[in-house]
């Protein structure tokens, strides 16, 4: 993402307007592809040889922070580590004994950097034509660019644009997006991306197939508020690939922190960077698949679950649902991970009122939520260390099994 030095954009009648490029722009395309193949050229030099080169690119004008935002965005793609045949550090401790060694030796004249070059060599082995590219191998300017992943001029056109939203959504104090017409598949891309990325989220319908959604920005928050903030940023690409959609957010702009607003829509000109995840699982619910699976029980695991909407205030997508076998019993089961203790007993009174039975709701114990004071609804609360246990919930799933059932 760019930083804020590199962000282009200006307050007008109260809103943050980005600075925007047109990715089908000659002029641009001409630029970005100079610097794509300068990128390239330079896999397998050191670092100053590519920054040498971006300086004569760069350039001074009035497209200044254009330049370096499109070279941040392409560093962000490349890979660079140290390349040496001896270990710098061991190198350089290895010079300064010995050159310690010749300054105290009564029969030298004078110190002599060649002898001292020599057996600094000879002890490691080393050509002394490699000398002095080793001994500063791990400093920044030396650190070779070992991989470049390449792209289109065209996308890294559209990429900062993305970036340049992407800087503004970073400051948000909170965040309202609205999303019509998406097919079942999408909305659980869509949700279960937002846990994945931790945002506190809060989703309202608003008509049949239509969800209002409220995030909580970084700024709102007490603590990892720049952490949070990047994840905020990270979730926007998802929301590109949405047909229509729209995004509203409340900003802290400018070095003052000045309240102002920042809108998106599909019609803003902001295009998808990357493919879309589809069925795309998270890491730890695709583990917890796996161990549950190795236990051998009567039920059925399956994450391709259906969205539940919750009495037009708000939407259930479970992470994993549970089938029993032998009955055809099923429970659904959401895992809470990062979530402020207040949407905790936001959310558990929702399924209270308007939640399936037929339910277990996986806490964090990070959350220190206590059991006894939150409110009761007709499913179960199973509160974890790290990561939800298999043996534990297959443990819970017997007894709902062979206690009162929810409706399926």
């Amino acid at each position: 993402m760019l930083t804020s030095d590199l962000v282009r954009a200006r307050v007008r009648k109260g809103y943050v307007e980005p600075s925007y490029i047109q990715p089908a722009d000659a002029r641009f395309l001409e630029l970005a592809s100079s610097m794509v193949e300068s990128f390239e050229r330079h896999v397998g030099q050191p670092r100053r040889l590519l920054d040498a080169e971006l300086k004569d690119v760069l350039g001074t004008g009035t497209a200044f922070m254009l330049h370096r935002g499109l070279a941040k965005l392409l560093r962000d793609r490349c890979e660079f580590d140290t390349e040496a045949q001896v270990a710098p550090a061991e190198l350089r401790a290895r010079v300064f004994a010995e050159a310690a060694a010749s300054y105290r030796d009564p029969e030298k004249l004078r110190f002599e950097r060649a002898s001292v070059k020599r057996a600094v060599c000879e002890s490691f082995e080393l050509v002394e034509d490699d000398f002095e590219r080793n001994l500063y191998a791990d400093l920044r300017d030396e650190q070779v660019l070992k991989e470049f992943k390449k792209c289109e001029p065209e996308w890294l056109l559209r990429r900062y644009n993305v970036a340049l939203a992407q800087a503004v959504v970073l400051r948000a104090s909170s965040l309202q997006i609205k999303v019509r017409g998406e097919t079942p598949a999408r909305y659980r891309e869509l949700f279960r991306r937002m846990k994945f990325f931790r945002l506190l989220h809060t989703v309202e319908v608003e008509e049949p197939g239509s969800y209002s959604i409220i995030l909580d920005g970084p700024l709102s928050l007490f603590s990892s508020s720049q952490r949070y903030g990047i994840q905020m940023a990270l979730f926007l690409p998802t929301l590109l690939h949405a047909s229509e959609w729209s995004l509203e957010a409340e900003v802290l702009w400018g070095i003052k922190r000045k309240r102002v607003k920042f809108r998106l829509d599909e019609k803003s000109g902001l295009e998808p960077i990357g493919h879309s995840t589809g069925q795309w699982i998270p890491e730890e619910v695709a583990w917890f698949s796996e161990q549950f699976a190795k236990l051998k029980s009567d039920w059925d695991l399956s994450a391709d679950t259906e969205l539940i909407e919750l009495g037009g205030q708000g939407v259930l997508i479970p992470d994993h649902v549970f089938v029993h076998r032998p009955s055809g019993f099923t429970v659904h089961m959401e895992i809470l991970g990062f979530w402020r203790r207040g949407a905790v007993e936001s959310r558990l009174k929702l399924l209270r009122d308007h939640g399936p039975g037929n339910m277990i709701l996986a806490l964090s114990k990070e959350l220190k939520v206590d059991e006894e004071e939150l409110p009761k609804f007709a499913g179960e609360v199973y509160v974890f260390r790290s990561t939800p246990v298999a043996r534990d919930v297959l443990k819970l799933l017997g007894s709902m099994i062979d206690g009162p059932r929810g409706e399926d």
